[in-house]
């Protein structure tokens, strides 16, 4: 409460008076963007801005010991944001008016607290753009290549366990039936949550940067590896249980049960990297301990 305390009440006037007005000028912008988070793909949208609101919380204290310098160089940010939207309005592309009210956010944070709070803030800031669905020529795009490679691997895990299976496409060819890898099963939908997840574990794992990256490079091979695991078990179990394992509840489970899945092989990744949360401000090693209490132990052991 410290921290909040410590926020002068002019502070909190303009604050809602700014977020009034971009409400006012963005008030499309926000309405769709909602309306896109309803969306089976982009469901997980909606906990983005409670991610960020706790990372910011959590860097509290150091917003609250730096020192606001407000800077005019935020305009650079602001001028950016405004022509984005006005190029966002005219072409009716509504990642551009995303980008725009992100780019206004930012400058006008360094408007008025400037560069150094800026910096301390700028995890949060840019996870962020995570809340913003990805244009629609894009997610198209990557949606097939995806669709395409997760069948070709579905089916070679298909023809190793032993089955007749055949690919044309994103159509597999089981002999008795064909399995059409649609949309919804190309992995997006899991991978877009997995590599955000992957970013978030990657921020709180202490560690060489080449093991944070080595965390959120693998969430894609990881998603594609086991969608395509998800796709051959469909595959399998169908030929066992009939078409009720390919819609329904157990397609829904078997989305859910491979997320959870993914996130178990990423904390395994994290653990074998040599697993180290922040933990109120002291490192923690992968034996539980922190580096106070190894000392401590070093200490007593050496009289």
């Amino acid at each position: 409460m410290n921290a909040l305390s410590s926020i002068k009440p002019v502070s909190w006037v303009k604050g809602a008076l700014y977020g009034l007005l971009l409400g006012g000028v963005y008030y499309s912008t926000l309405t769709y963007l909602v309306h896109q988070w309803s969306r089976d793909d982009f469901t997980h949208c909606y906990l983005i801005p409670a991610i960020v609101v706790y990372l910011i919380w959590e860097k509290r204290q150091e917003l609250t010991e730096a020192i606001s310098t407000p800077s005019w160089t935020g305009f650079l940010s602001l001028g950016l944001g405004l022509a984005f939207f006005w190029l966002g309005e005219l072409g009716g592309e509504y990642f551009t008016l995303y980008l725009s009210l992100w780019l206004v956010l930012v400058g006008l944070c360094w408007l008025h607290v400037g560069w150094q709070k800026l910096k301390i803030m700028a995890f949060p800031l840019v996870m962020a753009l995570a809340m913003f669905p990805l244009p629609g020529f894009l997610y198209g795009k990557i949606s097939v290549q995806l669709k395409l490679v997760s069948s070709q691997l579905g089916v070679a895990l298909m023809q190793t366990y032993g089955m007749s299976a055949y690919r044309e496409g994103n159509v597999i060819d089981l002999g008795f039936t064909q399995l059409q890898v649609v949309d919804a099963c190309s992995g997006l939908r899991y991978l877009i949550p997995l590599i955000v997840l992957g970013v978030l574990l990657a921020y709180m794992f202490k560690a060489a940067f080449w093991k944070r990256a080595v965390v959120v490079m693998s969430t894609v091979p990881l998603s594609i590896i086991t969608n395509s695991i998800r796709i051959a078990l469909t595959g399998i179990l169908y030929e066992m249980a009939g078409p009720k394992v390919a819609e329904g509840f157990f397609h829904g489970f078997s989305g859910w049960f491979i997320f959870m899945f993914s996130l178990a092989v990423l904390l395994g990744e994290m653990k074998v990297l040599g697993f180290q949360f922040k933990t109120d401000g002291r490192r923690q090693t992968a034996d539980g301990r922190d580096e106070e209490q190894q000392a401590q132990g070093r200490r007593a052991g050496g009289s």
